[in-house]
């Protein structure tokens, strides 16, 4: 009993030290955590606009320009899924008073060749005060896949994201692209 009273004691002061920028940098604990607090940073970097000041370029530092992404069942490219994103905020800033997002969870599960690269998922909540006076919250989860470009930097190269809030203006028309595994990864025999 007192071990655990002593640990959980510990924790909360650890936890209580650590910033949104010190997970930013973290490095070192593993890299599950590593890629997902990453993922996390990246996000929190471009979303949501206004009130994070230059989205535009951190969403440039964040995605591949050969990116694939989703939005629900919409498909994007990088400066589609971008005009999304400028849609989405300009809605955000109209609709809210007060906007907060936030993680419940990140699973980063990094590439076994040991490089930075991997794959995460992302679970979390969106909403806050309209302009109309009420209250409104919503659930967010995405899939992501992440690229080592090289020199310890990181891509997006890929994301698929859903979400149940409302978006009352229009969006971006979709744009197509397929996914397919070209004819030398085939399986043997085939």
């Amino acid at each position: 009993m007192q071990v655990s009273l002593i640990i959980a004691a510990i924790a909360a002061i650890l936890l209580s030290t650590v910033t949104a920028e010190d997970c930013c940098s973290v490095t070192g604990t593993n890299a599950s955590v590593e890629l997902g607090n990453w993922l996390e940073c990246q996000v929190n970097n471009f979303f949501p606009y206004p009130a994070n000041g230059a989205w535009d370029g951190a969403y440039d530092e964040a995605f591949s320009p050969d990116l694939l992404a989703t939005f629900n069942q919409s498909h994007f490219n990088f400066d589609g899924f971008k005009a999304l994103a400028k849609t989405f905020n300009t809605s955000i800033g109209v609709s809210f008073k007060k906007f907060e997002h936030g993680f419940h969870s990140t699973v980063g599960v990094p590439n076994s060749n040991g490089d930075k690269g991997g794959f995460v998922y992302a679970t979390g909540f969106e909403g806050g005060s309209t302009v109309l006076g009420t209250d409104v919250w919503y659930e967010d989860a995405a899939f992501a896949v992440i690229k080592d470009v090289g020199g310890g930097e990181r891509k997006i190269v890929e994301w698929r994201e859903s979400s149940n809030i409302p978006v009352s203006i229009p969006l971006p028309p979709t744009q197509e692209w397929t996914c397919g595994l070209d004819a030398s990864s085939a399986s043997p025999g085939s």
